[in-house]
């Protein structure tokens, strides 16, 4: 629940409510990751970003459990 909540407070205005992106934004909800989908990779795109596509979000998302709790729910 609470990577849930992150993720409509800080990911959805981008990647959509349902995960499924928006245009210029990838889709969240497939099989198909752009830097890796496993739970440390995602982590590492939330804390330091992708040059150019996405600041780090890290700290907005606030503790190291948090940004692991927003990893877990996109894999959900």
């Amino acid at each position: 629940a609470i990577g849930e909540r992150l993720f409509m407070n800080n990911c959805a205005q981008c990647h959509g409510s349902d995960a499924r992106g928006s245009k210029g934004f990838p889709n969240l909800a497939d099989a198909d990751w752009l830097y890796g989908g496993t739970p440390d990779k995602i982590k590492e795109t939330l804390t330091k970003g992708r040059t150019g596509n996405l600041p780090p979000m890290g700290a907005a998302l606030g503790t190291p459990d948090d940004v692991k709790n927003v990893a877990n729910y996109v894999l959900s």
